[in-house]
């Protein structure tokens, strides 16, 4: 039985590998689907020993279409990705994935070299999901592109009030003729928090701009939306608004 099973296993798995050539190889579809349902498709290579296996820019194409693939250079999404690289034993050369492998390890390779592929086109979805930590990696990355890394302070505690560091500034903007305190609010919990730094702030007389970065404004309930925008100098849409983000920045610069 167990011989048959395998026989029956190797003749399924086997036909539904198809193996082409193009301009850049030898090219294997594998049994394992993207969301879209097109093959996951590996390129391969015979080297001294064994093969090199490579996606020839694939994966990280299929999530330019989702995400900007530059958010991957560091925050949470870069840790993912590098776990991801490190319990498969892949490498990233110029955009690409990829492996060396033993000729006796083809098969078991290519398994992984395909579920690995899956995995990191996952990431896409923690953009659509708007994760916490990933929303505040984005957005520094936002604000640092706009005012530089020298002029932006994390977890700024405002100095000479009462009690600060309860009441921690997400991000605060130096050289502003007036302090540019950001927040970003993924949530209707993280608007009611902003809301009571803002009207702490202004009990205690302190002299200051704000401006307000939700994930995506619809999110948000409209009551805890109506006080925030009372306390608050300015607010956008979303965080994804880059060219308002950056005009209200450098408005107050």
């Amino acid at each position: 039985m167990n011989t048959e099973l395998q026989e029956l296993l190797c003749e399924q798995w086997c036909a539904d590998v198809e193996i082409g050539e193009d301009s850049a190889g030898m090219r294997l579809s594998l049994p394992i689907t993207e969301p879209d349902g097109d093959a996951i498709t590996v390129w391969i290579k015979k080297i001294a020993g064994g093969w090199k296996l490579r996606d020839c820019g694939s994966t990280f194409m299929r999530l330019s279409y989702d995400m900007d693939v530059d958010l991957l250079a560091d925050g949470q999404r870069a840790r993912v990705l590098e776990k991801i690289l490190a319990e498969h034993r892949l490498v990233l050369e110029d955009g690409e994935v990829v492996q060396e492998v033993k000729e006796r390890n083809l098969g078991a390779a290519l398994l992984g070299f395909g579920q690995a592929m899956s995995r990191i086109g996952d990431i896409k979805l923690w953009t659509k999901a708007r994760v916490a930590s990933t929303f505040y990696d984005d957005l520094r990355t936002t604000l640092t592109d706009i005012v530089g890394a020298d002029r932006l302070l994390s977890d700024y505690i405002v100095p000479d009030i009462q009690d600060a560091s309860t009441y921690p500034i997400d991000f605060a903007v130096l050289g502003a003729p007036r302090p540019l305190y950001i927040f970003g609010v993924p949530t209707s919990e993280k608007a009611k928090l902003a809301t009571i730094v803002l009207q702490r702030l202004q009990q205690e007389a302190h002299v200051f701009e704000s401006l307000i970065i939700p994930s995506d404004i619809e999110s948000i309930g409209k009551p805890d939306l109506r006080r925030l925008m009372n306390a608050a100098n300015d607010l956008v849409d979303s965080s994804s608004s880059y060219q308002a983000i950056s005009r209200k920045i450098r408005q107050r610069l």
